[in-house]
């Protein structure tokens, strides 16, 4: 007899690798938890004799894809509603997407509400996004469990030894809400009165933009997980001032490798890193400089960060994800009708 919870999880070729990320951190974990993953990439391999679907691909905003609702009871992971929550001009790139993003929102919030009834349960990856799914989706506070990420503390470590250089790190996508323009700015103001360095890890294809300011080296290639890690251990501070995120990994990852954190008062970055930052609103560039001045000059400042953030690293593990995940499909199944 197989006493196993079967659960079939959407995994296209077109979902984001951060997204991948996450589901192979928490699916780790589920033999833990008698999960039995049955993968599936479109309609026509849908595993009807599932338990539970699971969808992994909610974000931006994305409502579900119908087809998923012809079979077992659905449950979404949901990422986040950036492009809803801000304005068009904080969120895109190309001038179309700031004229239409009025238009896709409502598009997207109208498919969430024709078809939430379908949805059996939401997980949430902070307490943040929870709140959104609420107003944005309609569905209700009992169906949506807050499921936090967790961070690889074997990838990302400390080291005692390591010799603390004299730079500051970003490291992102370069979209708008990353704030990078801001970031440049406020390390310009301090570049004056110093001789630190900003490195910005980002993709090659936006790298040309930040190039020959002074100061800034920008890093295109693919970094390995180590190589991200010691350029981690050693800065001076990670400056992370997002206007958005739905969660904020890097803030944890690092954390877990002993670097103190800049990054913002809003969405859920205040959730995820608590006292163990310097929170700062991400709109306010002379907010942003005083931090960085500060991580530069005062090392208390700097060692009481790196002790606070290796403690705050222990509430976010990816075993108590994968359970929170097991107890939520748990749910949904016993619930089906």
């Amino acid at each position: 007899m197989n006493d196993k919870l079967r659960v079939g999880i959407y995994q296209a070729p077109d979902i984001p690798q951060s997204f991948r990320v996450y589901a192979a951190n928490v699916t780790s974990h589920f033999p833990a938890h008698n999960v039995e993953l049955i993968p599936f990439s479109a309609k026509d391999d849908l595993p009807k004799t599932a338990d539970v679907l699971w969808d992994i691909r909610s974000g931006g905003g994305n409502p579900p894809l119908e087809f998923m609702m012809n079979g077992p009871p659905l449950v979404i992971t949901v990422h986040g509603f950036a492009p809803i929550t801000l304005s068009g001009w904080e969120y895109f790139k190309t001038i179309k997407g700031m004229l239409m993003s009025g238009r896709y929102s409502r598009e997207k919030l109208a498919r969430w509400k024709d078809l939430k009834d379908g949805v059996a349960a939401l997980i949430a990856v902070s307490n943040y996004t929870k709140s959104e799914a609420v107003q944005m989706t309609g569905i209700t506070a009992d169906r949506i469990a807050v499921c936090h990420h967790g961070v690889d503390t074997a990838s990302f470590t400390p080291d005692p030894n390591a010799e603390r250089g004299n730079y500051f790190l970003h490291v992102s996508n370069d979209e708008p809400r990353k704030n990078v323009a801001r970031i440049v700015a406020a390390f310009s103001r301090l570049r004056k009165s110093s001789d630190t360095r900003l490195l910005l890890k980002l993709p090659k294809q936006h790298a040309a933009r930040y190039k020959g300011i002074e100061g800034v080296e920008v890093i295109e290639g693919m970094l390995s997980t180590e190589e991200l890690a010691s350029l981690y251990r050693r800065a001076l501070g990670f400056v992370f001032p997002s206007l958005y995120e739905g969660f904020g990994m890097p803030i944890l990852e690092a954390m877990a490798c002993g670097c103190p954190v800049i990054t913002s008062n809003v969405s859920a970055c205040p959730e995820v890193a608590g006292d163990a930052a310097l929170v700062i609103d991400p709109r306010d560039e002379g907010a942003l400089f005083d931090a960085m001045q500060a991580l530069y000059h005062e090392r208390n400042t700097r060692d009481r960060l790196v002790s606070d953030g290796l403690e705050k690293i222990k509430s976010f593990t990816w075993q108590e994800s994968s359970a929170c995940h097991a107890k939520m499909f748990s749910t949904a199944a016993q619930h089906a009708t």
